[in-house]
């Protein structure tokens, strides 16, 4: 039997063993390129980041490595140590699809910027879409690992009016509209991960109004959209800011999984997100059933993640909490459950409130949990943690 990814990082990379659990944590510097604090941290929690079955990471913020370098992602390779600047010069990564040689990337222009469908194997662009008048906000892959979205909105969002498109990109086909919303900002699109004529995003009311849900499912072809169903025992938000919001899929399409605020939020005094009440919730997108549970203080962190056997949510606590942990997403069923997988260096905030978040993603092959932590100080940086031989504890 072939050794794990994180049997093979941790011959490469130095760390320590968590007093509390027994998993080995490892500092997930480059042996090729200076050490600074900061250097980069992991993607956002929506978009895959593994190249080569999760042998190589891919990360960001590579300005803070070299402030004059045209590149703004490296790719890590977690049993060399060994970093390499990844894409094309001058261009943003969002996200890389391991199974086909894909990447999603933008470009800045003089007319805004500019979305593409890119082959990595081949080093060229096979689609790409930009549009004048309008602000470019992301790119997301359906499932099939072949076709892209680009979302393009005019207007000032959540304040004023907006417009809102939705494109698709596939390779030698011009960009073709498949939805467009007047009075809302449609952001976080999500593909099915199943179905890969279906996808999720977020339909905000803008101007503001108060709603219950906005994640929205939607066909490509428009024959179906409707709004995430919440039945009557799925918890409400307290405003339209606590609605369900940064979700992911849970890997089997059976539920998506987010949080949401029952605190009004004020924001007319300092805001930060660390101390609202917040709910996990794993909701059934077809019946609106809800497992869901409060966080106890301190576990909220941001974002999660799940295992790739849709089994367990993995997250890192916010400040005072600095912990990586684990949720048995069935087991939401009895109320919270914890189970802590290491601890990690603690969050110095210096006044920021949303900086700071772990973004974990499941290796591949589910022996580890790659992560952010330590700002800002000294050890700020990614992580690698080993996943617990049996179950976490």
């Amino acid at each position: 039997m072939s050794d794990s990814l994180f049997a093979r990082a941790a011959r490469v990379f130095d760390g320590w063993t968590d007093t509390e659990t027994g998993a080995r944590v490892l500092r997930v510097w480059a042996g090729n390129l200076p050490r600074i604090p900061g250097m980069w941290g992991t993607y956002y929690h929506q978009y895959r980041c593994f190249l080569n079955g999760g042998r190589t990471a891919l990360l960001h913020n590579g300005k803070l490595i070299d402030a004059d370098s045209r590149f703004s992602a490296f790719a890590l390779d977690l049993t060399t140590g060994l970093a390499e600047p990844f894409g094309p010069p001058d261009h943003g990564v969002i996200e890389v699809i391991d199974e086909t040689g894909l990447a999603a990337l933008f470009r800045e222009e003089a007319d805004g910027a500019r979305g593409m469908l890119w082959d990595l194997r081949a080093g060229r662009e096979l689609a790409s879409i930009s549009l004048p008048g309008w602000t470019f906000n992301s790119l997301n892959f359906l499932c099939d690992g072949r076709r892209l979205l680009a979302f393009f909105y005019r207007g000032k969002h959540y304040t004023e009016h907006v417009q809102s498109r939705h494109y698709l990109l596939e390779a030698g086909e011009a960009p073709r509209l498949v939805m467009e919303a007047d009075g809302y900002f449609c952001s976080h699109m999500v593909g099915h991960p199943l179905d890969a004529e279906l996808y999720t995003y977020d339909r905000w009311p803008s101007p503001k109004r108060d709603v219950e849900q906005v994640t929205t499912i939607r066909a490509l072809d428009g024959s179906f959209e409707e709004t995430v169903k919440l039945d009557e025992n799925a918890p409400r938000p307290a405003d339209m800011w606590g609605c369900r919001d940064h979700y992911v899929w849970a890997p089997d399409g059976s539920r998506i999984v987010s949080y949401l605020n029952r605190q009004p939020v004020d924001l007319t005094i300092p805001f930060d997100h660390f101390p609202f009440d917040w709910w996990l919730s794993a909701l059934d997108w077809r019946t609106g059933e809800d497992l869901f549970a409060k966080y106890p203080p301190g576990r909220w962190g941001g974002h999660m993640q799940m295992t790739p056997d849709s089994r367990w949510i993995v997250h890192g606590g916010g400040p005072g909490f600095d912990k990586l942990y684990a949720v048995e997403m069935a087991a939401l069923r009895d109320g919270w459950n914890e189970h802590i997988i290491c601890g990690y260096p603690a969050t110095n905030p210096e006044g920021k409130n949303c900086g700071y978040f772990p973004y974990p993603f499941v290796l591949p092959d589910g022996s580890g949990v790659l992560f952010s932590a330590g700002w800002f100080g000294p050890e700020h940086g990614v992580y690698l943690a080993e996943w617990p031989v049996e179950e976490p504890r």
